[in-house]
């Protein structure tokens, strides 16, 4: 059998976190070797609860990075630094499993089936595969042009695509200014700016992506966040606001990575979970702290129902 890691990265999220490693380990044991797992910002969640799950895991890898990428973008021109690099999510493991598939996972997801098994069967010649796009922020999923289904098949040039945008007919986050203004979008604007294998779930091949992935290609890190526009300057008394302190593209986890490999030759495989897992959307709940207590309370529920756990 085809033995694959596990790659997270977990900030705060004690019991999401337990139950998303252990409904994993439930459904698709089999599958499973090491969990190469990344303390995200550690002294800042100490409040938050230790990460008892590293307790339960036999075979485990805990990685503390010295700094922290979170949401925030990349500089490029310090990716060959390794202690630099090994900040952005999911990396270390990335650079270090000896596997020839790994599975980056969330750490507010709950496994109701055998996901791996499922990715598996789909991925076939594929560089990755998972659920495609994030394709509320498109225009083009909006316009019913593209679907995650499709997205091999939509491929308009800029001119095409910012029409869309200047039209919108759903929830569009950004302005058709903020794609005139990245010089790759003109060049290469397909894949489209929203697409991505979402990384709350997503088998990638290894064997072929790391070899033309940061360091040791030309692929930026699956990981990273990337700016691609004109940043403006914020005053110190005037707070940032995402899509009106800067003109142009924030790629979010994913999408930089998902348009290099695509331009690079290798393509992805779209495969829904919605029968086999939920995403509890947990990136809101850090800051709505209600929120954030639902989502724990619910998780510790069910560990204490599925799996028997019993805290004090």
């Amino acid at each position: 059998m085809q033995k694959i890691d596990v790659l997270i990265n977990a900030y705060g999220k004690p019991y999401q976190t337990a139950l998303s490693l252990l409904s994993l380990i439930k459904h698709s044991r089999k599958w499973i070797d090491r969990i190469w797992f990344v303390a995200d910002r550690p002294d800042e969640t100490k409040n938050l609860g230790p990460q008892f799950v590293l307790q339960m895991l036999p075979n485990v890898t805990v990685y503390k990075p010295q700094e922290w990428r979170w949401v925030n973008n990349i500089d490029e021109s310090l990716l060959g630094d390794e202690k630099y690099r090994y900040s952005i999510r999911y990396q270390y493991g990335w650079e270090h499993s000896d596997k020839d598939y790994v599975l980056i996972i969330h750490n507010d997801v709950y496994f109701k089936g055998d996901a791996i098994g499922l990715l598996m069967d789909r991925i076939g010649d594929c560089i990755a595969a998972g659920e495609i796009g994030l394709c509320v922020q498109c225009p083009a999923y909006h316009h019913k042009k593209c679907s995650p289904e499709k997205y091999l098949e939509f491929r308009p040039d800029l001119k095409e695509f910012v029409a869309m945008a200047k039209d919108p007919k759903g929830y569009l986050p950004t302005d058709a200014v903020n794609y005139m203004v990245c010089p790759s979008l003109h060049s290469k604007p397909w894949p489209l700016p929203s697409c991505r294998v979402n990384e709350w779930c997503a088998l990638i091949n290894l064997k072929k992506a790391r070899p033309i992935t940061s360091p040791f290609g030309s692929a930026r890190p699956f990981g990273a966040h990337v700016f691609e526009g004109v940043m403006s300057k914020t005053a110190e008394d005037q707070p940032w606001e995402e899509y009106k302190s800067y003109l142009g593209i924030k790629y979010d986890t994913g999408m930089a990575w998902f348009r290099d490999v695509h331009h690079a030759g290798y393509i992805c495989a779209h495969q829904s979970l919605s029968g086999v897992m939920d995403h509890w959307t947990g990136h809101k709940s850090l800051f709505n702290s209600k929120l954030y207590e639902a989502n724990e309370l619910r998780a510790k529920k069910i560990l204490e129902a599925e799996f028997r756990l019993k805290f004090s």
